[in-house]
């Protein structure tokens, strides 16, 4: 196949020179295509990584696949033009392709049988059973703790479900659509995986088990039947991120309808706040299969929630928050419960009671309940999080236990530091700190919030209770102010986990609090202050929910092949296939070689395409020419070399009269001793007159393709301005440069406000900026064009000079009043 390409091209060359420079013009426009789509999706994976967008992993397995399948083809196009050249680049590019793999795949997971086991047999068997099953399993068997019998429809079960329904591939169809920023758009993706699932047939390999299971699980000592309890017991729940409240589980179940109750539970783990829950925590669906754990309703003469440590402090007690019956109503939020401390060794001292009724417990039950909570912690090695019930003859039953998230004790910050401004006194006081913390906001009443999509960043929300559903919002809350529910509920957790401060118990809120004004909520001391509080502000602020975890380090793995940059001088002698270590580097591989590809395209004849001409002017760049015919005058075209006014392309003069215009602001370049070292890695356009570091335009009469090089950064202007306005266009990218990446995003913004300016659409992502004008009069383009050529020269080395905003601003300012007069 090589051979014959061989032949044919030389076949070509030598009677039809012609039809190769034109199959080689093709193969270069089709690499410039993918050039750019590589670009966009290298710079949309860096934004996800560098820029915090939350997205589900199944977006970046997206947006890498689909950059892998383009660097191909870009690596195909640069074997069209130059077919005897870079043999080795397909065998390097498939290394890191192979690499970029390893890094998307994620462990299949066991769908084999048995689907359907025993809660006893699960001790520890968290990718098995999940996290809560597990849990509970490991505490009976290792801690002697007493644990309802049940049984666990496995993850095998769950993934055995996807496989068999084909549910897998619609389901990531659905999740690389989440971007957490569109949260309409998440309920209604949440719906329709929910929809999938609930129409989905459950197998019989499954289902028959499952049913088996129930039945003889309801069956009670006396004959009758006795309810079940269907819990969430996924993958990751319960551990590093608790999932507190995020899943479905139901209470009440009639054995008969345990099939039905797994297919709900499992449709479970896509409610939109599920799905906003696991992106913020950085977890793939795939690492979060779901089990179902089935337990029997216990009759419950109080039941609740036990923390084994309520803060970081050495001496920390444990504390007992109680409800009599069912704690439905307290691990949701809706109820403010008796809260009982207790020392934390033995004997278990009752320190102190709080209670809006009539007490609960007696303080035998809660120091039981605390031996219990301890058992739990040397168990597991950590402070616990427990649900616990105790029946009407008194006996404690332990439903849950999980890591919990502990913070300092409030006493660790003062209540009001100092010095607070005059005039600071607090709108409310006397709450009761849920998550610790501290934040600034504007106040906005649940009652007119009625869909928590429309919650805006930065609201401090005033609520009557701390539903879980607010999880959904936990990435736009400044702070929650509620008026009932406590540190014991669902969202409470969650909250710890982001770092949210929420306050309870604020009875006045609504009445102390305006909509639309700003406050300070300080969590810790149960206080909200008007306007911003910087004293308080100023605390260190907790690490994210997603630090450390899976999804992240993905990605820290993953950009570096993705988006590393090894390649940066054309000149250099490691400038070679072997070098390539990114996906990134053979992209700019192919791109620096098909552009010296189109440079030597043509001999002294000149046959085909006219051959490309040094550009000689006045100005700090080194520039070649490739005229596609009516580019020039026709006076030159027999000249070796080119002067600007012998350029007779529209769009080309246009951007060169703004580049050498008289008062263009070139800024002064580096001393001359440093031009090499710096020119090579920083943003400054190269002042070599090495056709590898040259700039380029390939031009027509009325087409201009020009590509400044600046070493890390580049710009390319694509153009065509002609009589016909709605053919008419500029394209312009903008990308790189040689700084830190806080002083490129400065000069990337100064470019985007004077672009949008001058009406450009503009879309920036990572350090990479491209800018489009369509449709508009052959004199407005020629002007926008003149614009860019002007703002080319007075960004060079730009990313280098600014420091701040304000170097930002005023530079905007001084380059608008020169463009605009």
């Amino acid at each position: 196949m090589f051979s014959k390409e061989l032949f044919r091209r030389w076949t070509y060359q030598v009677f039809a020179p012609g039809v190769l420079l034109r199959e080689k013009y093709n193969a270069f426009r089709e690499l410039l295509r993918f050039d750019d789509a590589c670009l966009e999706l290298i710079a949309a994976i860096e934004d996800i990584h560098y820029g915090g967008v939350a997205v589900d992993w199944t977006r970046v397995v997206h947006l890498t696949r689909r950059l892998r399948t383009s660097v191909a083809e870009l690596v195909d196009r640069l074997a069209r033009l130059s077919p005897s050249r870079h043999l080795d680049l397909p065998e390097y590019a498939r290394k890191v392709d192979f690499y970029v793999q390893m890094v998307l795949d994620l462990p299949g997971g066991d769908m084999a049988p048995p689907f359907v086991m025993p809660l006893a047999d699960l001790a520890g068997e968290t990718a098995r059973a999940g996290g809560k099953a597990a849990n509970l399993a490991r505490a009976a068997a290792k801690g002697r703790i007493p644990v309802p019998d049940g049984f666990v429809a496995t993850t095998g079960a769950f993934r055995y479900f996807l496989e068999a329904g084909e549910l897998r591939p619609k389901i990531n169809r659905l999740l690389r659509r989440v971007d957490l920023s569109r949260p309409d758009e998440v309920s209604d993706i949440a719906a329709e995986i929910r929809s999938l699932i609930l129409g989905a047939r459950l197998p019989g390999e499954v289902a028959d088990p499952i049913a088996a299971a129930a039945a003889a699980l309801g069956r009670d000592h006396g004959g009758g039947t006795r309810l079940l309890a269907a819990r969430s017991s996924a993958v990751a729940e319960d551990g590093r991120a608790s999932f507190a409240g995020q899943y479905e589980s139901l209470l009440g179940v009639d054995p008969a309808e345990a099939v039905a109750a797994y297919r709900t539970v499992v449709a479970g783990k896509y409610t939109a706040k599920a799905i906003t829950y696991r992106v913020l925590t950085g977890y793939a669906d795939d690492e979060t299969p779901m089990a179902v754990l089935y337990l029997p309703m216990l009759p419950a003469a109080a039941s609740g929630v036990l923390y084994t440590r309520d803060s970081a402090a050495p001496d920390a007690p444990m504390a007992v928050y109680a409800v009599p019956g069912l704690g439905a109503d307290l691990v949701e939020g809706t109820a403010s419960p008796e809260r009982l401390a207790l020392s934390h060794d033995p004997p278990h001292f009752l320190l102190d009671r709080q209670s809006l009724a009539a007490p609960v417990l007696t303080e035998t039950a809660a120091s039981r309940l605390a031996g219990l909570g301890l058992a739990l912690e040397q168990t597991f090695g950590s402070p616990q999080d427990v649900e616990w019930v105790i029946t009407p003859d008194g006996a404690p039953a332990i439903l849950q236990s999980r890591p919990m998230a502990v913070e300092d004790a409030p006493a660790a910050v003062p209540a009001s530091p100092t010095p607070l401004p005059t005039g600071s006194a607090p709108l409310l006081s006397g709450g009761m700190r849920a998550s610790g913390g501290a934040a600034a906001g504007i106040v906005r009443f649940a009652a007119t919030v009625l869909d928590l999509d429309a919650i805006a960043p930065g609201t401090v929300l005033v609520t009557p209770t701390l539903p879980t559903a607010l999880a959904r919002a936990v990435d736009r809350l400044a702070a929650v102010i509620a008026v009932s529910g406590s540190r014991a509920g669902h969202f409470a957790s969650v909250a710890r986990e982001f770092g949210l401060p929420v306050v309870t118990g604020a009875t006045d809120a609504f009445a102390a609090l305006a909509e639309d004004q700003e406050v300070t909520v300080d969590a810790d001391a149960g206080a909200v202050y008007p306007g911003r509080i910087e004293a308080l502000l100023a605390r260190p602020a907790p690490s994210g929910a997603a630090d450390g975890s899976p999804v992240a380090e993905r990605l820290a793995r993953l950009v570096p092949l993705v988006a590393g940059l090894t390649l940066t001088d054309p000149s250099s002698p490691d400038f070679t296939p072997s070098k390539v270590r990114s996906l990134h580097d053979i992209v700019r591989f192919s791109h620096e070689k098909a552009v010296t590809e189109m440079f030597s395209l043509v001999g002294e004849s000149g046959r085909g395409l006219a051959s490309a001409r040094r550009l000689r002017s006045h100005l700090p760049l080194t520039m070649y020419v490739l005229d596609l015919g009516g580019g020039v005058f026709t006076a030159a075209a027999d000249d070796k070399e080119l002067r600007p006014d012998q350029i007779k392309c529209a769009p080309m003069w246009a951007l060169w009269s703004g580049l050498a215009a008289d008062d263009a602001p070139w800024p002064e370049g580096p001393p001359i001793t440093d031009d090499e070292a710096l020119d090579r890695t920083s943003g400054g356009l190269f002042l070599s007159d090495s056709k590898h570091l040259a700039s380029y335009a390939v031009v027509s009469d009325t087409y201009a393709h020009v590509m400044l090089r600046f070493g890390y950064h580049f710009t390319v202007v694509d153009a065509l301005c002609g009589p016909d306005e709605s053919q008419n266009y500029v394209n312009f990218r903008f990308k790189g440069g040689g700084a830190g990446f806080a002083q490129r995003s400065l000069r990337l913004a100064c470019v985007r406000r004077v672009l949008a300016h001058f009406g450009f659409t503009v879309r920036a992502a990572g350090d990479l900026l491209d800018a489009s004008l369509t449709r508009v009069p052959e004199k407005t383009a020629q002007k926008r064009l003149a614009m860019l050529g002007c703002l080319l020269a007075a960004t060079r080395m730009l990313d280098i000079r600014l420091a701040t905003e304000a170097d930002a601003d005023a530079w905007v300012a001084t380059f608008l009043e020169r463009t605009d007069r």
